[in-house]
């Protein structure tokens, strides 16, 4: 039975959070300003609560992206898969956001990235959460008596909040390609098997059942050998595959098969017109598959005996970490008797 390893809590508040629980008062300075009003039509909310049904059924997966979402409710039957439809949900979701049918925790948006490049309110609070931050998050490296140095690929960035939850539990890197990769993102894989010599190269692949999908997994390898010369190394792709559109009866994406692809007719003559998103899979569903696609690649022996040597490790920390705190605890009232 395979362990699974204990890990420290980490600090994850930037300044600009820390700063608005410090200054939360401020906030109620601001009045908010009049805007658009969105009126339901009975049709709207009857899709509304069809949404909800899907939020509550995946509850343990979300935050789920507006992709998820739509093809639950194609594969239920509650909207046709058409992108229209798509373009109607995404508007809905937006108003629904916005009138607090439902939490801003429930849709992610992973293609748009805010940095937080803003500083600290004052150095006290930084020494404060830095003395928060001391001996966490610490985790050992699971694999490094396995044979093999195994990487998780997959092609979207949309779903990567599912691959790391289950992939970090093995200390598993998650790599996302985000369409057909550079041959920099390429060499930077060979750069790591370099520094593991010994370790035989893994790589367990994701990707849409469609033109592009089926082909960037190929264009990999063949950099990968014919340019960049590695040799050795093994490529899974685990899903999607043929068999998980009929045994999931997943929708058809509407818009892969486009007549401008290249790709399109080389995919029509080996699968027809099948062509299918990786978001199409359940959350749960596809959880599992990363799971077994990975601890099918395990000695589970040995993983389960370096997590003992983790969760021996952690135990120790965290009581350095309890020491730590009781004596800094004792002499807070003279950290800043002198000035930083």
């Amino acid at each position: 039975m395979l362990e699974l390893p204990e890990i420290l809590p980490s600090v994850r508040m930037g300044a600009a959070s820390l700063w608005a629980v410090a200054n939360l008062g401020l906030f109620c300075l601001c009045e908010p300003m009049s805007r658009r009003i969105f009126t339901w039509t009975d049709h709207q909310l009857d899709k509304l609560n069809k949404v909800k049904e899907i939020l509550e059924d995946l509850k343990d997966y979300k935050p789920l992206t507006l992709r998820q979402v739509y093809y639950q409710l194609v594969g239920k039957g509650f909207i046709e898969n058409r992108v229209s439809q798509y373009g109607m949900l995404s508007n809905l979701l937006k108003w629904a956001r916005i009138e607090g049918f439902i939490s801003w925790d429930d849709i992610e948006d992973r293609v748009r990235v805010f940095h937080d490049l803003t500083g600290w309110d004052r150095s006290e609070t930084f020494v404060k959460v830095s003395l928060g931050r001391f001996l966490t998050g610490y985790k050992r490296d699971l694999l490094q008596t396995q044979d093999k140095l195994i990487e998780v690929w997959i092609e979207k960035d949309a779903l990567s909040s599912v691959f790391t939850r289950v992939a970090e539990r093995y200390t598993i890197p998650v790599v996302v390609c985000r369409g057909f990769s550079s041959v920099s993102f390429l060499n930077d894989f060979r750069e790591r098997i370099e520094a593991h010599k010994g370790k035989a190269p893994l790589m367990l692949y994701f990707g849409d059942f469609d033109p592009s999908g089926m082909e960037m997994l190929e264009a990999m390898q063949t950099t990968l050998r014919d340019e960049l010369g590695m040799n050795g190394i093994e490529f899974k792709r685990v899903a999607l595959k043929k068999e998980d559109i009929f045994t999931y009866k997943l929708p058809h994406n509407p818009d892969a098969l486009k007549k401008t692809d290249t790709r399109a007719k080389k995919h029509l003559e080996a699968y027809g017109k099948l062509a299918v998103e990786l978001d199409a899979l359940r959350p749960d569903v596809l959880e599992q598959k990363i799971k077994d696609g990975i601890e099918t690649e395990l000695d589970i022996n040995l993983f389960n005996i370096e997590v003992r040597k983790n969760n021996k490790e952690v135990r120790k920390l965290n009581q350095m970490k309890a020491t730590v705190e009781k004596f800094f605890k004792k002499e807070e009232g003279m950290l800043f008797l002198v000035e930083i």
